[in-house]
């Protein structure tokens, strides 16, 4: 079914530019050729006008003209080897103080009359020297070539040689003719071919612009469709997909991050819960000092939970590193003197000197998740390792640990939000399921990119790539 044409709509719009096109183009056509052929035309004309002149002045060269007998001698000796009709030559010889002698004497004495009874009237008779335009009664428009007649000095008549405009005027008629039905035809088909074009151009975004309202109705999963072509319309539909994909994938994160977060907060409320009712009905003190102590631990948890959050946040605000020169010396001393209060385990340390271009708390927080995260899946005695290496203005740090790894099936889901290997052992120590999904933000944020190794069984590798290194000056 057609739709319809809606004025002001880019369909309306189009088919309006390409029909004022086919105008603007069909009319410059008209004007140069319309000009072209009259100039054309006029141009022969005037040159058959100017060989007759140059034929009178071959014939009289030699000849006397001091008398107006003469002149009127040379004049019908001239004439007679022309012959006038209507499309043809006309040939006027006025001698001065004598007759005027032509090859159409009907048209000169209606001419003489004209001229008599409108004497300010530009017509054949009072035609300037030279070549002018003139209109002549029962002629119509013609070309009038005037010169005047010297003999020794003394002018002693005029020679006018005309031809009608008549082929001129024929051509030109024609040419409008031809262009009235050219223009009008061509006009219909650009308009034809403007509304189909723009319907085809028009047809993908009247489909993006419904996927646009389904998806600000809330339906996401829509799509615009692959557009043939790689014009600008197919780059916008796929850049329009890709939108929509992006914008629903980011609904997706956060409705799984406002449903697993109101989970995890509701767990620890509910125990902070039921310890505030145990303290209410307790009258122990050594039992209310230990209710106190898991009462304020849990607060703990749930302060850090609240925490971890507040950093994702600010991650996808765009707003969560500062990043300044870090002497990479003593930021690997501080971590080794805190690596034991993470818990007991054998750990090694493998630093790098140089500056780092990086936020120092941010890379201290990744590194601290990452370690926290080793210990929580090893046991007391066991290797956990960190080791940096610099290369091409990058650094990598490393955190190794000798636990059971992690399983193939997990690797690419690690890095997620609330995302445990083991439930019950995380949460038994305090795992948000937030570290990693933060250590991967801040990481980001600083350019980078973190990805994790593992062979079940023998333990798991993080490793964390950072641009702006520089080697000790």
């Amino acid at each position: 079914m057609a739709r319809r044409l809606v004025p002001g709509s880019l369909r309306a719009q189009l088919a309006l530019a390409i029909a004022l096109v086919t105008v603007l183009a069909v009319g410059a056509s008209f004007i140069a050729l319309y000009s072209g052929t009259s100039s054309r035309l006029q141009a022969q004309i005037d040159s058959q006008l100017r060989t007759q002149l140059a034929e009178w002045r071959q014939l009289t060269a030699r000849s006397d003209l001091s008398t107006p007998g003469a002149l009127e001698h040379a004049a019908q000796q001239f004439i007679a080897d022309q012959r006038y009709h209507a499309e043809s030559l006309l040939i006027v010889v006025q001698a001065a103080g004598g007759p005027t002698l032509s090859n159409n004497a009907d048209l000169v004495a209606a001419e003489e009359a004209r001229e008599h009874s409108e004497p300010e009237a530009a017509g054949l008779l009072n035609s300037p020297s030279g070549l002018t335009t003139a209109s002549v009664a029962e002629a119509g428009s013609m070309r009038v070539l005037a010169t005047p007649i010297d003999y020794h000095g003394r002018r002693v008549g005029t020679l006018r040689v005309a031809n009608p405009l008549t082929p001129v005027e024929q051509a030109q008629a024609s040419l409008r003719r031809t262009f009235l039905i050219v223009g009008v035809v061509a006009l219909l088909l650009a308009v034809v071919a403007g509304i189909a074009l723009a319907s085809l151009i028009a047809a993908p975004l009247r489909r993006m612009a419904r996927v646009a309202a389904a998806a600000g109705a809330g339906d996401l999963s829509v799509r615009a469709a692959p557009v043939a072509g790689r014009g600008e319309v197919g780059v916008l539909a796929r850049a329009f997909d890709q939108m929509l994909e992006r914008l629903e994938r980011a609904f997706g994160r956060q409705r799984d991050f406002v449903s697993d977060a109101s989970h995890e907060l509701r767990t620890p409320l509910s125990v902070l819960r039921a310890q505030v009712e145990l303290l209410d009905r307790e009258t122990d003190e050594q039992r209310r000092h230990e209710g106190t102590v898991t009462l304020l631990r849990r607060l703990d948890e749930l302060d850090r939970l609240v925490g971890d959050m507040l950093t994702l946040a600010s991650a996808e605000a765009g707003q969560l590193i500062e990043a300044r020169p870090i002497d990479l010396g003593d930021f690997f001393e501080d971590l080794r003197r805190d690596l034991p209060l993470f818990g007991e385990r054998d750990y090694q340390l493998e630093a790098v000197d140089g500056t780092l271009e990086a936020d120092p708390d941010r890379l201290t927080q990744v590194l601290r998740n990452l370690v926290r995260n080793a210990v929580a899946h090893t046991n007391p005695g066991d290797q956990v390792s960190v080791a940096a290496q610099a290369h091409d203005g990058r650094l990598e740090i490393s955190v190794s640990d000798s636990g059971p790894g992690i399983p193939p099936d997990q690797l690419e889901h690690i890095f997620e939000r609330f995302h445990r290997l083991d439930q019950g052992r995380s949460r038994d120590r305090g795992g948000s399921g937030l570290g990693l999904a933060i250590a991967r933000a801040i990481v980001e944020a600083h350019g980078g990119r973190i990805h994790a190794g593992s062979t079940p069984g023998h333990g798991a590798t993080f490793r964390v790539e950072l641009p702006g290194f520089r080697p000790p000056s």
